[in-house]
């Protein structure tokens, strides 16, 4: 007890020299560091922490003020927002509205294919501006002045200022790469091992500026990296195999968080005729034992959202009623970024449909890079699919399943959907956007398009002596109050 009161007394700081790094693992090395070109969630974490936006997302508070100190709708189609004042790139120059301006135009520029462009396409003539129809200058943003901006929107968009918190649409320096708008800055890439970031200290936030350094290390293997972890040699593991969660649930540096994502297993163009197939694929999972395998809080075969969304607070669910059928082998595909538990996940469904309704299915999973590039080319007859929301509302959850919509890889068509969809978009208070909510996924589901996996939670494991860490529920990871507190 000497021993460790003499420590106490002599170091009662750290000095950021001998701080320790917090050291955390992506499932595979990002390819660049532009937010506009984001096209999965492997990679958020990282860009996150180097890119801000206007807003960002607090589970408890909401919208809150992030690069903006305010972002105010006027009108129904007008919002205004004004910068912060003492708002710079880690270069230490000023960030000023033309800087989003530019940034909106270059999103929108065809030559540049940003996967996400349709994020402002409720923007008075954003989409024809992207369709080569008209001229950038159009646009319906000005920069009003060096630290407001203005948004005029063709039509309401109720979601429009949650598009402000994504750091998809986050401002790009005008000249370099290696300059950034969030809490971190690059300090080292080494190519197939790590990125090393250090504190940007222009990026202004309630904890100071002594944040520790963070390295993302690239380890595809989920349980690779528990390894690791256990080793002292990663601070945070951000996917706990499911495997494990029975076992170490009760530790202290255990975290369950649940997370706003639509899961799903849905059907390619292959099947899109053959519906009694798709009713028996749905209805031939005993989904209650799945949700035993993987310690899930929500039954696979419910739509996984909040039952507040829904009609009765309930959410809509299959249910187990298999019955033998004949077809040719068929193929399920899922992303190797999945990791153990898709795997896992996959091998009980494919012996489940054998043992239940005689179907033989093969599991082919891809890299994840490819595994998208086969869903927007030619989707396989089913597909694992993990979509998970942007903002915390149902039209992010269903909105990815309009027609036309670039991740609408069902390659659904219907247009009693597309109907009730605007009817969602236009719903004028709770009561409407329940009922709505509920029929767009009835729709799905009353037709077997798709089978929900249930409201996802995340097992994480961070060491205590980091602090400050915050993983919001759609999986957005802030680490902009992080500090070393042993």
């Amino acid at each position: 007890m000497k021993i460790t009161l003499l420590l106490l007394i002599s170091f009662p700081f750290i000095s950021s020299a001998t701080t320790p790094v917090f050291k955390l693992h992506l499932t595979s090395e990002p390819t660049h560091l532009n937010s506009h070109k984001q096209k999965s969630a492997a990679s958020s974490y990282l860009l996150g922490n180097l890119h801000r936006n206007l807003l960002r997302f607090d589970d408890k508070k909401g919208l809150v003020s992030d690069l903006a100190e305010s972002c105010v709708r006027k009108k129904p189609l007008q919002i205004i927002c004004q910068l912060r004042k003492d708002l710079k790139w880690s270069d230490g120059t000023q960030i000023v509205a033309e800087d989003f301006l530019r940034s909106y135009k270059m999103i929108l520029d065809p030559k540049e294919k940003a996967p996400r462009a349709d994020l402002l396409f409720s923007v008075e003539n954003a989409e024809d501006i992207y369709l080569g129809k008209k001229s950038n200058e159009t646009l319906g943003i000005k920069a009003l002045s060096k630290d407001s901006l203005e948004f005029t929107l063709k039509s309401n968009d109720p979601d429009f200022e949650h598009h402000l918190s994504t750091i998809i649409l986050s401002p790009k320096h005008s000249g370099k790469t290696d300059i950034f708008s969030g809490p971190y800055q690059v300090k080292e890439w080494k190519k197939g091992q790590f990125i090393r970031l250090v504190s940007n200290k222009n990026y202004v936030s309630s904890s100071g500026l002594n944040r520790p350094d963070v390295e993302f290390i690239f380890i595809s293997e989920d349980s690779v990296a528990f390894q690791l972890y256990e080793k002292g040699q990663l601070s945070f593991l951000r996917r706990l195999p499911t495997l494990y969660v029975p076992r170490l649930k009760s530790r202290a540096d255990f975290h369950w968080i649940p997370m706003l994502r639509l899961d799903y297993l849905g059907f390619g163009p292959s099947l899109a005729k053959n519906m009694p197939l798709r009713k028996t694929l749905s209805t031939s999972l005993k989904y209650e034992e799945l949700q035993k395998i993987f310690s899930s809080e929500g039954r696979p075969g419910c739509a996984g959202l909040p039952s507040s969304w829904f009609q009765d607070d309930k959410a809509p669910c299959y249910d187990f009623k298999p019955q033998k059928t004949k077809s040719a082998p068929l193929t399920l595909m899922y992303s190797a970024q999945g990791g153990e538990d898709h795997k896992r996940a996959t091998e009980w469904m494919q012996n489940q449909w054998k043992i239940n309704s005689g179907l033989q299915v093969q599991l082919v999973v891809k890299e994840n890079k490819i595994f998208v590039s086969e869903l927007e080319t030619r989707p396989p007859d089913i597909f694992r699919k993990g979509h998970a929301l942007d903002r915390p509302t149902c039209l992010a959850a269903l909105e990815v399943f309009q027609k036309g919509h670039p991740e609408n890889y069902i390659r659904l068509q219907s247009e009693d959907f597309d109907k009730n969809f605007e009817k969602l978009k236009t719903a004028k208070n709770e009561l409407e956007i329940k009922k709505y909510c509920t029929a767009g996924i009835r729709l799905l589901m009353d037709q077997f398009r798709f089978i929900p996996l249930g409201s996802i939670h995340f097992a994480i494991l961070a060491k205590p002596d980091f602090k400050g860490w915050k993983i919001n529920q759609m999986n957005q990871l802030d680490l902009s109050e992080l500090q070393y507190q042993p």
